[in-house]
């Protein structure tokens, strides 16, 4: 009997250890303000560069690029 009270006690103490010692990773932050096919040059973040900054400069050109392809096909229609 003490020996199957001390061994429900120990795994007792060992459950509430690992629950207790377990963190929740936090959800990364997800800025979705820019295109979707860019949305992977933010991972750059992860060896050191600015990926948002990347990404919004690879955004900006695409619109530029987007703006001039407009452009050129409307000149094409008339």
């Amino acid at each position: 009997m003490n020996h199957t009270f001390w061994m429900f006690t120990m795994l007792g103490c060992l459950g509430l250890g690992v629950v207790g010692c377990t963190k929740e990773a936090p959800k990364p932050v997800i800025s979705d303000t820019g295109r979707p096919e860019t949305r992977s040059v933010e991972a750059a973040n992860a060896v050191g560069y600015n990926g948002t900054a990347m990404r919004q400069k690879l955004d900006k050109a695409l619109d530029a690029n987007d703006a001039q392809t407009q452009k050129m096909n409307q000149a094409a229609e008339q």
